[in-house]
């Protein structure tokens, strides 16, 4: 097989090597020094992209290169004057041979190694591709043998040997290593150093400066409150703020994802933290997948402290808490009051209608007194008077009371009753259950009198002696019931009454049930009552 054809079986079979030519602006070269100099120099020049030059003054050399140094078997077949680099992106690096063109090419070949495999990518080969014209005019060198463009991976290198043809001795070689790289913090510096670092950023130069400076620590680095600026410088030569990128992480939540440095220098500048632990995560852009990560806290003021905030809720909840108690205890008062002032109007009103109710009980009583009189009966009027002077005294005594026990209403209802019976003859019973204790409830004073007035006046006054009243106390469940009946005419419930007693007691019902809702008094008419008459006062609940 031919050099030809083992030259482009190599290209077949490793795609990373690359034909085209490069725009020189955009490359660093490396090569002889004797290449600048002499025209007929022989020297490869090595030429990478630019980028990888900001990252010289981390690794300049690979461990590979001294090792090879230090191999006899491989420096004693070349020269001394080897170049070598590093390169840190996935880029190609190119070859050129510097006093080798078309003219004289076919004396020499070439071939590319890999190591540490010695793996060979391009066996001894023959020199026949050539910078073109556009490529001499950007380099200012004459025409060069151009052995193309090749890559390999990272923690790899590659080794380009150029020798004349039938000899052993190699006239020049280049290495070129693709190093894995990530940022490494040199220092850091904070608000209250700051001063230093922007003078160090004006004049770098100065070593003046070297005794001031007090960088921080990088480990357990920890920031106070008042802290506003947090610098941390790269051990790396960066000029363009797209070379690097970082990503800031508070409490393990992202606060600022991955981007571009704000800068073109090699620092990153953050500022205004809030308080917490933070992770800043740095990569360089060449090599997005190796990330460096630092730590820092940022201490909390004594307004932001956990202790502050727990004071300051539980100051809240007490300050609201007493907000509601006084709202709750303005309305509770208001409200009372209301209810006080609702009440004392109804017992006004009560008043006022239980001050009706007298002059009207005594004016039935007088004229009782005046009928007997017309009838010259005046035995019954003495007895009338002394009974009637009885019941008024009892009446007065109660009048300043809202209530009386059960078994004075009950005597006074039985000494008017005793008087009415003396006018008008009829007949009356007042029946008890044997289960109600008489001093046990009040009830209101005088409300059954005008009920009872009605049955004397309205029903007792024309049956005279055949006229009956029966008047009935019982307790079902926890309620009195008071039923008072008589066998006169009746009348129709349906139609109102213009009979002042009974609409003086219903208005008296209407505010006691007002006052008291939870023992409702109910007054009822029974409309199936065969007999004359039946109204039913209901106290309800007024044996609790």
């Amino acid at each position: 097989m031919s050099t030809k054809c083992l030259f482009l079986f190599a290209l077949l079979m490793f795609p990373i090597f690359l034909k085209a030519q490069i725009n020189w602006g955009d490359y660093s070269q490396s090569f002889p020094s004797e290449v600048q100099h002499k025209k007929d120099a022989l020297g490869i020049i090595l030429a990478i992209r630019k980028e990888n030059n900001s990252y010289w003054s981390v690794r300049e050399k690979s461990d590979f290169y001294f090792k090879l140094l230090a191999d006899s078997t491989f420096t004693k077949l070349r020269s001394k004057d080897i170049i070598a680099r590093t390169t840190f992106d996935t880029s190609s690096a190119h070859f050129f041979v510097h006093a080798i063109n078309k003219f004289n090419a076919h004396l020499y070949e070439y071939r590319v190694l890999e190591y540490p495999s010695n793996k060979i990518i391009v066996p001894w080969n023959s020199i026949t591709k050539f910078t073109d014209s556009t490529l001499i005019k950007q380099s200012g060198y004459p025409e060069m043998a151009y052995l193309g463009g090749c890559k390999a991976g990272f923690g790899k290198m590659l080794i380009v040997d150029v020798r004349k043809k039938n000899q052993t001795s190699i006239l020049a070689t280049s290495m070129i290593s693709w190093e894995s790289i990530k940022p490494s913090v040199s220092s850091v510096y904070t608000s209250k150093d700051l001063e230093i670092f922007l003078q160090k950023l004006q004049f770098p130069w100065s070593n003046t400066l070297e005794v001031q400076s007090a960088p921080q620590p990088i480990a357990n680095l920890k920031l106070s409150p008042d802290n506003n600026n947090l610098v941390f410088v790269l051990n790396a030569d960066i000029s363009s703020k797209h070379q690097i990128q970082y990503q800031l992480l508070l409490d393990n939540q992202i606060v600022v994802d991955w981007h571009d440095n704000e800068y073109n220098n090699s620092f990153i500048w953050l500022k205004d933290f809030s308080p917490g632990a933070y992770r800043i995560r740095m990569r360089y852009t060449v090599q997005p997948m190796n990330v460096s990560e630092y730590t820092f806290e940022v201490e909390p003021a004594w307004y932001q402290t956990i202790w502050f905030r727990v004071a300051i809720t539980i100051g809240g909840l007490a300050l609201l808490g007493f907000c509601i108690f006084a709202y709750l205890l303005f309305q509770q008062r208001r409200k009372t009051n209301i209810e006080i002032a609702k009440k004392q109007k109804l017992q006004l009103e009560l008043k006022a209608l239980y001050a009706q109710l007298n002059p009207h009980f005594l004016f039935n009583c007088l004229s009782s007194i005046q009928g007997l009189v017309n009838q010259q009966d005046f035995k019954g009027a003495n007895e009338y008077l002394t009974d009637f002077a009885q019941l008024i005294r009892g009446v007065l005594s109660n009048n300043a009371k809202e209530e009386t026990p059960l078994q004075q209403e009950i005597q006074t209802l039985e000494t008017y009753l005793k008087l009415e019976k003396l006018r008008f003859g009829f007949s009356y019973t007042i029946e008890i259950d044997s289960s109600i204790d008489l001093f046990a409830i009040n009830i209101p004073s005088l409300l059954w009198q005008p009920l009872v007035e009605n049955a004397v006046k309205h029903g007792m006054a024309t049956l005279e002696s055949s006229g009956r009243i029966n008047i009935l106390f019982s307790k079902v469940d926890d309620s009195l019931i008071v039923a008072i009946r008589d066998n006169g005419k009746g009348f129709d419930t349906l139609k109102s009454t213009t009979g002042l007693g009974l609409r003086l007691t219903q208005e008296r019902i209407e505010r006691l049930n007002e006052l008291q809702n939870e023992q409702p008094i109910v007054l009822t008419f029974n409309p199936n009552f065969e007999h004359g008459t039946e109204i039913i006062l209901t106290f309800t609940h007024w044996f609790l």
